[in-house]
């Protein structure tokens, strides 16, 4: 990785997500992406099309996103606050970004997730940043950057616990 990005944020303003209700359908006993899903991907590749056709250098702009860890910051507008997790929308508005640069989702070390009210106009607003590869230390316990821990669940030590029967438990906490 290099060690400095081009200091260029990528931010837009696009429509919300389909709902998670409507990001898949099963066809033939597969879960696909909708035709509402494929819609929005194209609408967000199109977006960044023209962000980057916006930059000095369009090319510079999608290579600063492919070789550096990248913070990814989302802000939806719902019309309501409680009819749609902040969540859903996540994978779908990562994934379509992350293809729309030809850039590998899992360059993502960073999310910020936040979620408003605009009953006129609902929309997400995201902000994808290069990060400093000095700023971002993927080893636990090592140098002074981000420490992420990024152990799978499978290679953490997990200790066996034998079960206890409630005679053992009372007896080991002083319940009456």
């Amino acid at each position: 990785m290099d060690s400095t990005p081009q200091g260029r944020d990528l931010a837009l303003v696009l429509p919300l997500p389909p709902s998670i209700n409507h990001q898949y359908a099963t066809v033939q006993g597969r879960r696909v992406l909708s035709r509402t899903g494929r819609e929005y991907k194209a609408l967000v590749a199109e977006a960044v099309e023209q962000w980057l056709d916006s930059q000095p250098l369009p090319e510079a702009g999608r290579v600063q996103f492919q070789r550096h860890y990248l913070s990814l910051s989302i802000t939806f507008y719902f019309a309501t606050a409680l009819r749609r997790d902040l969540d859903g929308g996540l994978k779908i508005a990562q994934d379509a970004l992350c293809e729309a640069l030809g850039v590998n989702d899992n360059l993502v070390v960073e999310i910020h997730l936040s979620k408003r009210v605009d009953r006129q106009q609902p929309r997400i607003e995201l902000c994808l940043t290069a990060l400093p590869s000095e700023a971002v230390n993927l080893h636990q316990g090592e140098g002074n950057g981000m420490s992420l821990s990024v152990l799978p669940e499978s290679r953490r030590k997990k200790r066996r616990r034998k079960p206890r029967s409630l005679e053992e438990l009372a007896s080991r906490f002083k319940w009456e």
